[in-house]
Parts: C-alpha cells; structure tokens; sequence
C-alpha cells in the first residue's frame, strides 16, 4: 500500500469540505486513487472527477496534475507520498 495526498481546489474543494486529504490505495494509479475518493466523498464529487459516457477521468473542464504540473491520467501510476491536485480549469486566455 501507499500514501497518495490529494489538493483540492474550487468545486472540489467544495465538494470535499477540505482543501486536502491522504488515502491509502493498494494499486498505484491515478484510476484507484479516483475511486478512493468517490467512495469517500460520495456521487456528488464522482459526477464531478468521472465522465460517464467513459469511465474515465472527466477531463472537460478538469484537471488533474502531479507535482510537477503535469497532467495525469487514470493509468498513470502514482508514488508513495505523491499529491496530486484537482482543478477546475479556466477558458479564455
């Protein structure tokens, strides 16, 4: 198992009543850690981070990205004590 911290911004944030949060996953990617969090926080923040015409992660108007900026997918494999944070992204420019 690994430690996986999650940042929450925006709706998410909203949605989870926290800014952040740790879990415990026991397959070490993006795709667990997404499911982690739905079961926790409920159909609320699942409608939110899934698409449900894919299953996928909900990249239209989402976003998701490591450490490093950069986006990550659901099968991307994560690192123990790795963050990952969640946007809502802006149009415009």
């Amino acid at each position: 198992m690994i430690t996986v911290h999650a940042r929450f911004h925006s709706h998410f944030k909203e949605l989870a009543s926290t800014s952040e949060d740790s879990f415990l996953i026991e397959v070490p990617t993006v795709s667990e850690f997404a499911k982690c969090i739905c079961d926790k926080y409920g159909a609320r923040m699942r409608a939110m981070l899934i698409d449900p015409k894919t299953d996928d992660l909900n990249e239209r108007g989402t976003m998701f990205v490591n450490e490093k900026g950069m986006r990550v997918s659901a099968e991307d494999t994560l690192e123990d004590g790795e963050t990952i944070t969640f946007l809502v992204g802006i149009a415009g420019g």
